[in-house]
């Protein structure tokens, strides 16, 4: 199974003087809804769709209710699921308060089978969306792919 991805040039954000590097991101390829899931589920069970969502909703359901409680939650193979804060130092214990509490992030820690899956990914070369689109416009205004590649001060040269 092989992971599509793009390249592109990112600044450093905790440091805005440093040069932009280049970044992997990986190119999404579509969704799977949660009727779309809950299809897959009932077609390999003897449970109804409507069922499957009803027990999907309601799990999701008790995951935030439990992570609210400041519980982790075991998913088995699938992972874990646990909250984690975040917050601005302070010099000292005593002069740290909720205030300094500046967000709550899931955090997710995958499962043993997961990890051997991501293990096992390989890793294929995509242009990038925005290159995608241009290429698209430039087809459609009747320029060669290969004169996006070019100069901005370039010519142009039609296709013949």
């Amino acid at each position: 199974m092989a992971l599509n991805y793009s390249v592109a040039l990112r600044p450093n954000p905790f440091d805005k003087d440093a040069s932009p590097k280049a970044y992997a991101t990986a190119q999404i390829n579509g969704e799977l809804s949660l009727k779309q899931l809950s299809k897959r589920v009932s077609s390999q069970t003897t449970v109804s769709r409507a069922d499957v969502v009803a027990v999907l909703t309601a799990t999701v359901d008790n995951l935030l209710e439990a992570l609210c409680e400041g519980k982790q939650v075991d998913f088995g193979e699938l992972g874990k699921f646990r909250l984690q804060i975040v917050s601005t130092g302070t010099e000292t214990l005593a002069d740290f308060t909720a205030a300094q509490i500046t967000g709550v992030n899931i955090q997710y820690i995958p499962g043993e089978d997961l990890k051997t899956i991501f293990g096992a990914l390989e890793f294929q070369p995509v242009a990038s969306r925005a290159a995608q689109a241009a290429a698209l416009r430039a087809e459609k205004e009747g320029k060669a792919v290969a004169d996006l590649l070019k100069g901005k001060d370039e010519p142009v040269q039609p296709e013949v």
